[in-house]
């Protein structure tokens, strides 16, 4: 073929487009370019909302800002619990990463510089590195603030050695580890508290506060090392009242106190871990709804790191409510010293209760359990070696309330009511009684060896006699003592909670936390259920006089002196105080006893004290009533022995009463009157000067 044919059949033009390949070709442009600029409309206009929400979230951070807790007061506006300012010393991890890095860059160095085929673990290093650097900086923080690198005379080096045991001389890698993972966002603490609450024993409250002072003149305000404040939970009267007031403790729950339109408006907005604090024990747990107030928070913008960079608005937190306890200050104190006084053989305190209650009201004006704790040791962070302290002296348990005990003699009061209600015996009826009483095959004894002859009810009280109790207890038998004492609600469960009081949003039921529910008070058939056999005369003759099978709590008997005192059958107890509340003692009835029966227990109670097994806590021109109880229980399977009393004062126009219990050792002697006395004697002379009663004959 020659180059002409060819030219000509290059040139020869293409069979032309048909209409219905056009019409193709322009449906596929047109439908993709309305794909594409629908796509567009929809992103930019409609979808807009949405990718800014998802472009902050991964920008902004919400950080929470803990409420301060509300003020507990007493019944004359002392306050119990406070706030005080913590200072804590905090490093601003974003302002340290050039020296972080450059740190993790001379160990990344290094590690590469050794002849090894192992891995490197480059997070490890970075991790090394951080803790290098604060650690760095540290060791300044503490020559600034340790006073024996100053110039001080050797006394006053001497008070602060304590310093170089401090665990926070050192970072806490794993607190750092968690802080990176968790709290970024965050300042990572060096140093919790520069006033060092847990050394507060071994250190002046001036060289803490002059702790402080030096660093603010050492570091200065804008570098990455500051010293920052917040609120932080404080005990002024220290371990006063400690199981009715209770401590605080961390938490990461956010409190459900948020409105629908914060979580509108910051649903998909990233949050920094809630680090606040929530009440445990006490009425810091009971009421932890009303003192913790609600928390507030500040929008951070935040770098591609995780740290913060910028505020752009906040919201306040608002302070918890305030909470007033019916306790008396003053009677409180009395009741803790002259409990703690009493020691055993190698002088640690005798674990123990006491109880004072308003007789009309029911409001306890003090409680307390011992031993007991320290809740500002508790108060910044609950260290293990503290709390099992407490748990190994059995300080956690409020005996006032949890503690089962046998009460005892005090019982005696029950038996006699039982026996002139049931028509057995009367007021004055006067009975034999020897030094023993033979039931079965067994000789119950008096614990006076020669008996005391003829006796009637008051001398009873007075002289606490068991036989006496032995012979009524036998007529009436166990079903009506069980139903007498149950009358007056020794098997209740006190201390329960009113919505009227706190509101009823408090979830608590209780008004303080676990208070006893498992009293015994024993019937015919108790044994049976227990599948320990049949009853016996014995075991009614053991509950005549408070002991066997039966058990209550301290505020129990407090309650049924108060009930004595009133001439009634319950007394309904509360922690809090209200001074318009109207006296109202839920299920109580008259006591069922004529005048003569009344006055016959309330004679015999006086008796006990002007001449009878109280006599030694006479309060000289002040006539008050009681009824003294020892009763043997058993500790780590040896015998030992509990120190009762219960009464109310004043004898005529009855207006506070009050129990103390004592628990004795294996190798000490705890009686009654002599042992858990002295402790009734102080509470009722202190409420004597608080509330300037004047003396009685």
């Amino acid at each position: 073929m020659s180059p002409d044919d060819t030219l000509n059949k290059i040139s020869v033009p293409s069979a032309p487009i048909t209409p219905w390949r056009m019409y193709l070709i322009f449906t596929v442009f047109a439908v993709g370019f309305i794909y594409i600029f629908c796509g567009l409309f929809y992103r930019q206009l409609i979808q807009s909302k949405d990718l800014i929400d998802q472009a902050n979230s991964q920008s902004e951070v919400i950080v929470w800002r803990p409420p301060t807790r509300g003020l507990i007061k007493d019944r004359n506006e002392i306050t119990l619990v406070e706030n005080r300012v913590r200072w804590s010393v905090k490093a601003n991890l974003l302002s340290l990463e050039g020296e972080i890095d450059k740190e993790y860059k001379s160990l990344v160095k290094a590690e590469k510089a050794k002849e090894s085929n192992t891995k490197i673990n480059y997070e490890a290093l970075h991790q090394e590195a951080r803790v290098n650097i604060l650690n760095r900086w540290l060791k300044k923080i503490w020559f600034v603030i340790d006073a024996s690198n100053q110039k001080k005379s050797p006394s006053e080096k001497k008070r602060v050695k304590f310093l170089a045991n401090s665990p926070e001389r050192q970072v806490n890698v794993s607190a750092l580890a968690k802080h990176m993972r968790d709290s970024r966002i965050l300042k990572f603490t060096l140093i919790s508290d520069l006033t060092f609450p847990e050394l507060r024993n071994q250190i002046l409250d001036e060289e803490a506060d002059r702790s402080i002072a030096r660093f603010i003149e050492q570091f200065p305000v804008d570098g990455p090392i500051t010293i920052e404040s917040d609120m932080i939970r404080s005990y002024p009267f220290g371990s006063l009242a400690c199981h009715t007031l209770g401590y605080v403790k961390d938490t990461n729950q956010l409190p459900e106190d948020f409105d629908a339109n914060f979580e509108i408006s910051f649903k998909k907005l990233s949050k920094s871990k809630y680090t606040g604090k929530v009440g445990a024990e006490g009425v810091e747990q009971t009421h932890d709804y009303a003192l913790r107030g609600s928390s507030g928070w500040e929008r951070w913008t935040k770098t591609s790191a995780g740290y913060k960079r910028e505020l752009l608005e906040s919201y306040p937190s608002r302070e918890g409510g305030i909470i007033r306890l019916s306790l008396d200050a003053n009677v409180q104190v009395a009741a803790e010293k002259a409990l703690g006084s009493i020691k055993d053989t190698v002088g640690n305190p005798l674990p123990g209760a006491a109880v004072m209650l308003d007789v009309n009201t029911g409001e306890i004006l003090a409680i307390t359990s011992q031993p007991s704790y320290d809740p500002n040791r508790l108060a910044s962070k609950v260290t293990n070696k503290y709390y099992d302290e407490i748990q190994d002296q059995g300080g956690w348990m409020n005996r006032a309330i949890q503690g089962l005990y046998a009460p005892g003699s005090t019982f005696k009061i029950i038996t006699a009511i039982t026996g002139m209600r049931s028509g057995k015996i009367d007021y004055d009826d006067i009975l034999d009684c020897g030094p023993s009483l033979r039931v079965g095959n067994r000789d119950f004894p008096e614990h006076e060896p020669y008996g005391f002859g003829q006796v009637d009810i008051e001398k009873m009280l007075a002289i606490s006699c068991n036989v006496w109790n032995y012979r009524v207890g036998l007529m009436v038998g166990p079903d009506l003592l069980a139903q007498e004492a149950r009358r007056f609600g020794l098997d209740k469960v006190l201390l329960k909670a009113n919505p009227g009081v706190m509101g009823a949003e408090n979830a608590s039921q209780y008004e303080l936390p676990s208070p006893a529910r498992k009293m015994v008070v024993p019937d015919s058939t108790y044994k049976e259920q227990l599948g320990q056999g049949s009853w016996t005369a014995g075991d009614t003759v053991n509950t005549s006089i408070g002991q066997g099978f039966i058990l209550t709590t301290p505020l129990h008997m407090a309650c049924f002196a108060a009930s004595i005192a009133r001439g009634e059958t319950r007394t309904t107890p509360t922690i809090f105080h209200d001074p318009t509340r109207i006296p109202y003692h839920q299920d109580s009835r008259p006591i069922g006893l004529n005048r003569n029966q009344l006055n016959a227990i309330r004679s015999g109670m006086i008796r006990c004290v002007t001449e009878g097994t109280a006599r030694s806590i006479q309060i000289p021109g002040f006539q008050f009533a009681a009824k003294t109880g020892t009763a043997e229980y058993f500790k780590s399977g040896q015998k030992a022995h509990l120190a009762w009393i219960i009464g109310y004062a004043p004898a005529k126009n009855p207006k506070v009463a009050f129990a103390v219990l004592v628990e004795g050792q294996v190798d000490t002697n705890t009686w009654g009157g002599l042992t858990a006395g002295p402790v009734a004697q102080a509470m009722i002379k202190e409420w004597i000067n608080s509330n300037n009663t004047p003396s009685e004959e």
